[in-house]
């Protein structure tokens, strides 16, 4: 019986507003891939509060002195220095989060983010009254997918991993991480684009959160 349902941020609940197909050629530039930098760079900056852009660039700039200053600035330009502003959240997101809160579900937030965009656009947003717990990864001090974010949320749940279902975008982050956390998942993939990940393979698939009942309903029965 699911109890609790996780969700992801980023182009889960809101769009996101990084420039994949830019980052990915700035990343082969930079000699290596999309997926390994962004590994990187929520390892590096993504773990601890700042109190400004400025002071994350320092932890930046340490953790890719192996990319020319050049290509750094725009690496992390692209990935940090959004528009916060534009964010909005997707047409479903909050129909179907007072949905499930309704119907008694507990529900949790679980983002590898930075704190200083994201404290701005959650404000703006007003998304947390709807949240049981809040996960940021610069709270936590871990992303995902490493075992300690999950292990966070099922502490303060007070559930066993097959009680909750892990909701989110992306392949390795989401549903690997849930996945060796012992949980349910399912993979939003609005765009209805095959995926391939040769090491994760999603238990569910959706293009709507409109499509969590249903899920729900196959979990539960």
């Amino acid at each position: 019986m699911i109890k609790a349902i996780i969700f992801d941020l980023w182009n889960t609940i809101i769009p996101g507003s990084v420039d994949f197909k830019f980052l990915a050629s700035l990343a082969r530039n930079a000699g290596i891939s999309c997926s390994d930098y962004i590994s990187r760079f929520e390892h590096s900056v993504q773990v601890k509060k700042y109190s400004s852009l400025e002071e994350m660039k320092v932890d930046f700039d340490r953790d890719f002195f192996d990319i020319s200053p050049k290509l750094r600035d725009l690496l992390f330009a692209q990935t940090c220095l959004n528009d916060d502003f534009k964010i909005i959240t997707f047409p479903d997101s909050v129909s179907v989060l007072k949905k499930l809160r309704k119907d008694g579900y507990k529900l949790v937030l679980l983002s590898n983010t930075e704190n200083i965009s994201t404290e701005k656009v959650m404000k703006k947003l007003k998304l947390e009254k709807y949240f049981d717990v809040l996960g940021y990864s610069y709270d936590i001090g871990a992303v995902k997918p490493d075992k300690e974010a999950f292990s966070f949320v099922l502490k303060k749940l007070k559930l066993n991993p097959s009680e909750v279902l892990m909701v989110g975008d992306s392949m390795r982050s989401d549903i690997g991480g849930s996945q060796s956390a012992g949980m349910h998942n399912c993979l939003i993939n609005r765009s209805g684009k095959i995926l391939v990940d040769s090491k994760v393979v999603s238990e569910f698939e959706i293009q709507s959160l409109n499509e969590i009942p249903r899920i729900l309903s196959k979990l539960n029965d």
